[in-house]
C-alpha cells in the first residue's frame, strides 16, 4: 500500500486522536531517530475520528536556551486599617508590616497577583530616576 503524504492544511492535529506515543530508539521510531538524531523527543501516531487514516508526527528540539529569571523585588504597598480581609490575605502571602513607614512589604509579583499595583509606593530612588530622565 503506497504511503500518502498529508499536507498540513488538510490535517488539523486537534481533530486527530493520539493512538500511540513512542520514545526515540523504541520500535517504530528507530528510522526517525536516525534521521533526526538527538533532536527527536518523541514520535506520535495519530488517527482520524473514524480510524481510517493515520498520521505520523515527530516532536523535535529546535532551540535550547537558558532562562534568565527576573528579579522579584520587595515593594512597599498600602493597606488601610479597615481592610481586614485584604490584610489577612497579604499576611497569608508573606507580607510584613513596616511600622516606620506605615506600609506593608511583599514581593512585587504577589502584590500584582492581589491586584494592588495602584497601591505600590514609589521609592525615593525611582523618584530621582524619573527626575533625571525627565
Amino acid at each position: 500500500m503506497p504511503v500518502t503524504r498529508v499536507r498540513s492544511r488538510l490535517a488539523r492535529l486537534d481533530e486527530w486522536r493520539v493512538a500511540k506515543k513512542i520514545k526515540p530508539g523504541q520500535r517504530g521510531a528507530i528510522k526517525l531517530s536516525r534521521a533526526h538524531g538527538q533532536e527527536l523527543l518523541c514520535v506520535r501516531y495519530r488517527e482520524n475520528h473514524d480510524g481510517t487514516e493515520r498520521l505520523t508526527t515527530v516532536e523535535l528540539v529546535i532551540e535550547r536556551s537558558i532562562i534568565q529569571k527576573r528579579d522579584d523585588p520587595i515593594v512597599l504597598f498600602k493597606i488601610h486599617s479597615h481592610e481586614l480581609e485584604l490584610r489577612n490575605e497579604a499576611m497569608r502571602r508573606g507580607a510584613k508590616y513596616d511600622p516606620t513607614r506605615r506600609m506593608w512589604r511583599l514581593n512585587r509579583s504577589e502584590v500584582l497577583r492581589m491586584g494592588l499595583k495602584h497601591r505600590i509606593a514609589v521609592t525615593s530612588e525611582e523618584l530621582l530616576r524619573e527626575h533625571v530622565h525627565a
